[in-house]
């Protein structure tokens, strides 16, 4: 649409009416305007951005675009937008340098550029802490100079700050100087104060990133104790012995206090009552002498340097204990079948070992009948297998045990006329019995459970 009337036109009818005067006054071929120009800007690393371009011209011209002289080829990431620029998300590497916005009359060959346009491109990207120096984690010794380096990079340069342990560590501090252009945190002279985990986080324009990656600093003092031995857990039975080794080292040498749970102290000189039979040695090893359940709990081992924090380490004196075993019910196999017995252990501390006996002889753990597990297995069960079978738990306090009574029962068919039940002649039988057995009054007999089954559908 045309200007209103009594209005000035617009600007791009103003650009359009020049280039017919310059053709019109000067008989030249027609000129391309650029009405909007790419500029340079500001960019966030990630995020969207556009470099516009509008051109007017008499006739048809196709608009393209250059990346430091070369034409630019269109992805997902950066495409031409009718005749501007479109970044879906900016990158500091491959969008670095100089954008051109190029216009060209197919027909005429006349080309025109517009003026360039770059990214300032605002980014921070996160690294590890590293030793800078000494050049080994070997070469630390105490009262040397030790340089770590935040490897997180950004533009524009970012603020950083140091942190030992999960806390911030201040410009102020006399042992230690930030160097926020070198990105670096020098320690003069180091000492075992300054041992912790190191990090670092930094921050921009465009964020805040953290260190991937912490620098642990150990550094020794020979001041320190230092853990040679570490007690263990122990569990004993009621009435034996129980003993707890522990050790440090220190030059000079440190100091080693045993504490019960309730803060007792345990000394050779001063004994409460229920630790009257506890003995420290001059090694540090601790013995408790028939031990009593008001003995059990956790045993501390406190190891102090002539510098440096107390170490402390802790034990616990379990007492040994079983409980007593379920009862099994008898139980009945056929000859011929596979059958298994499982045998729950009892709870206990330690965990009790179970085994199966028969005949007072201990099972294998392979062959016709075995123990697998706590498991009692018989496979192709024969007469022979039937008797008592004994589960046995043991740990330190005791053992318990549990027999099972198995009857293998087995089919025989009768002569005609002998083993009758109600009228029934010839009908097999099941014989229950145990090995070696002979038969005797006192032997049942039985009728075979699907002649009964059919009797009982009659």
């Amino acid at each position: 649409m045309g200007a209103a009337r009594g209005y000035p036109a617009g600007p791009r009818r103003l650009s359009l009416l020049s280039v017919l005067l310059l053709q019109l006054l000067g008989g030249t071929q027609a000129a391309i305007v650029f009405i909007k120009q790419p500029s340079s800007q500001d960019a966030l690393q990630g995020r969207r951005a556009l470099l516009r371009c509008e051109v007017e011209a008499l006739g048809p011209v196709h608009v393209y675009w250059l990346h430091d002289g070369a034409p630019v080829q269109d992805t997902e990431r950066r495409f031409a937008q009718g005749s501007s620029l479109s970044f879906a998300a900016v990158d500091r590497l491959q969008d670095y340098g100089t954008f051109q916005c190029v216009a060209r009359d197919d027909v005429t060959g006349e080309e025109a550029r517009s003026a360039n346009a770059s990214f300032n491109i605002k980014w921070i990207e996160a690294g590890p802490v590293v030793l800078k120096h000494p050049t080994s984690e070997a070469e630390i010794q105490p009262q040397t100079q030790v340089t770590l380096r935040c490897h997180i990079d950004g533009h524009p340069r970012p603020t950083y700050q140091w942190f030992r342990d999960g806390s911030p560590l201040s410009d102020g501090q006399s042992n230690h100087t930030v160097s926020s252009k070198e990105r670096n945190l020098m320690l003069w002279p180091a000492g075992p104060e300054h041992s912790g985990l190191y990090s670092c986080c930094a921050h921009n324009a465009f964020g805040q990133a953290c260190s991937s990656q912490n620098f642990t600093l150990s550094i020794a003092d020979e001041s320190f104790a230092r853990v040679v031995l570490a007690p263990q857990d122990v569990v004993v039975a009621r009435n034996e012995e129980a003993m707890f080794h522990c050790q440090f080292s220190a030059q000079p040498l440190p100091s080693l206090q045993w504490v019960f749970e309730d803060e007792t102290p345990i000394t050779n000189r001063s004994r409460p009552p229920h630790l009257r039979r506890a003995t420290v040695f001059a090694n540090g090893s601790l013995l408790l002498s028939q031990v009593r359940p008001r003995n059990a709990g956790a045993y501390r081992c406190i190891g102090q340097g002539q510098r440096g924090p107390p170490v402390i380490l802790e034990a616990t004196l379990h007492l040994a204990e079983i409980e007593d075993m379920p009862l099994f019910e008898p139980r009945v196999f056929t000859a011929g079948s596979e059958e298994r017995v499982t045998c729950l252990p009892p709870k206990g501390l330690p965990e009790p070992s179970v085994w199966w006996e028969h005949a007072g002889v201990r099972l294998p753990t392979h062959g016709r009948v075995y123990q697998k597990g706590h498991e009692l297995v018989l496979t192709s069960i024969a007469e022979s297998d039937a008797g008592v079978y004994t589960c046995h738990a043991a740990n330190l306090a005791g053992q318990r045990r549990q027999d099972i009574n198995i009857t293998v029962a087995s089919e025989h068919l009768c002569p005609e006329g002998q083993g009758e039940v109600e009228g029934n002649p010839g009908l097999g039988v099941m014989d229950r019995g145990f090995p070696g057995a002979h038969r005797r009054p006192s032997q049942f007999w039985a009728l075979w459970v699907e002649s009964i089954h059919h009797q009982e559908l009659e």
